[in-house]
This record gives structure tokens, sequence and C-alpha cells, in this order.
């Protein structure tokens, strides 16, 4: 898992019929550094079914936790990475 911040949407007009009506978020991986969160570089996209938005801070599963996240159990979901939290807050 990674925390991350959301920059911004992907969107497109076509889909693999599995994927219709998911929101697809492009999110910048932070971590911890000296001065507090920094950006890595790193930018991600992410299915998101919380409703996250711009500039809000949220934790990313890859793998079978985003699948399990998007839908338990299943094997057959074309996701990868999945918001699975939107934080609202955290200390170091």
């Amino acid at each position: 898992m990674i925390r991350g911040r959301v920059i911004g949407q992907v969107w497109a007009t076509k889909r693999a019929p599995r994927m219709a009506g998911r929101k697809l978020l492009l999110v910048a991986e932070q971590v911890v550094g000296d001065s507090g969160l920094r950006d890595t570089g790193r930018v991600v996209v992410a299915v998101d079914d919380l409703d996250a938005g711009a500039g809000d801070s949220v934790l990313v599963a890859f793998g079978s936790g985003a699948r399990n996240a998007v839908r338990p159990g299943s094997r057959d979901v074309l996701v990868d990475a999945a918001v699975v939290q939107v934080i609202d807050g955290s200390t170091v």
C-alpha cells in the first residue's frame, strides 16, 4: 500500500465492460520526510469507489488487496490499484 494525494482524474470514451461506472484517479505517492510529507514523483492510476477528490490524502492498495476492495472474493476484476481509504488525519 501507499499513501498518496489525488492530483487528477482519468476518463475515457471506451472502457472494458467490467470497468463501466468506475472512477479512475491519478494519485501521487507520498512519503514522510524530515519536513513532513513529500511527493516521490511516482504517480499511479487507482479505481475509486469512495468518491475521493482532488487534493484528498488517500491510501491505495495494489494487487489482490485492490481486487478484494472492489469486489471481495473475485479473481476476475480488472483492477490492480484501488483507493481503500480517504485519510482524515495522521501522526508520525
